[in-house]
């Protein structure tokens, strides 16, 4: 029980990107990845601090799953993630930080990306 099997966890799941499985399947598998991630951090409150850096690092890292981010703090809600995604989509020009406003909006009560997952529809 260390947090650097959340970091496998993380980098071995299927991105809806690379897959050729059938739409309705990986649809399942790629949300009960992120379930997983979810879990794991709930039973490992104790590592919140080291999550924490985990998950903003998964912020700036150019191949990494926001959504991993965005569908945990949907229900986690730890503001240290938000501000870190807030100041990134504030201080770059790149426009593929527009993709963190998804991690933004998870915080709010009307999400849009919600009615992507089972969980949180």
């Amino acid at each position: 029980g260390d947090h650097r099997d959340l970091h496998q966890l993380i980098h071995s799941f299927p991105t809806r990107r690379s897959s050729d499985l059938d739409e309705e399947l990986e649809g399942i598998s790629f949300e009960s990845a992120l379930l997983d991630i979810l879990n794991y951090v709930k039973k490992n409150k104790l590592y919140k601090a080291q999550f924490v850096e985990l998950f903003n690092s998964l912020l700036i890292s150019k191949d990494s799953p926001y959504e991993a981010v965005a569908f945990c703090m949907r229900e986690l809600r730890w503001p240290e993630v938000r501000d870190y995604a807030t100041k990134i989509m504030n201080e770059s020009c790149d426009p593929r930080v527009e993709a963190l406003r998804s991690v933004v909006t998870a915080y709010e009560d009307e999400w849009p990306d919600a009615d992507l997952y089972e969980y949180y529809s």
